[in-house]
């Protein structure tokens, strides 16, 4: 990790690769009751007002991942998730929560990860930071991107505790960097 840099960034796209699918959707469904009222369908043709509608959902779909990230200062951490920024304080960040299950609508294994704050109850929810779909009995698939190793060392090299760091050096291992541990502490 290049600590000479006081600001580090890590996209998180990969966690959240579909997330303009249904705002894009819902778009264009506005479009097409905008389109249908105004009268612009018969003027258009039909043909052509479905071919723009149908465009809207790329256009909000395909940039929505990139951004999507984490940025890390000496003051704290920036968690962007779309158009919503969070800035969280090193101090007030406790954690990583890493909870292995299973989706309930297709009962594929996944890793949901949250922040865990000092606000954040034992048994509540901190800011999710991802999902991210895994092999079955929770194992890794081998395409983990680069970009998890990099969030896990990030965070590690803040002091912050992963919850399952047999978990992260793996992916880190998977990558060829060593195990969270023998990371250096950019702070110190």
């Amino acid at each position: 990790m290049d600590t000479t840099n006081p600001f580090r960034a890590v996209r998180l796209g990969f966690l959240w690769r579909f997330s303009g699918v249904g705002p894009g959707c819902l778009l264009g469904l506005v479009v097409a009751v905008v389109l249908g009222a105004s009268g612009a369908v018969d003027r258009l043709g039909v043909g052509f007002s479905l071919l723009i509608v149908a465009a809207v959902v790329p256009v909000v779909a395909l940039p929505a991942p990139s951004s999507f990230w984490v940025r890390a200062d000496s003051e704290g951490l920036t968690l962007c998730r779309a158009l919503l920024r969070r800035r969280y304080r090193w101090h007030d960040l406790t954690g990583l929560d890493m909870t292995f299950d299973e989706d309930p609508d297709s009962d594929t294994a996944r890793l949901t990860m949250r922040l865990r704050l000092t606000t954040t109850p034992s048994h509540g929810r901190g800011p999710l930071v991802g999902v991210l779909g895994l092999a079955p009995g929770h194992r890794l698939r081998g395409t983990e991107p680069r970009r998890l190793a990099d969030l896990f060392t990030l965070l590690a090299a803040h002091g912050v505790p992963l919850a399952d760091s047999g978990f992260a050096d793996r992916v880190l291992a998977a990558h060829g960097l060593p195990p969270l541990a023998q990371n250096p502490d950019p702070t110190g």
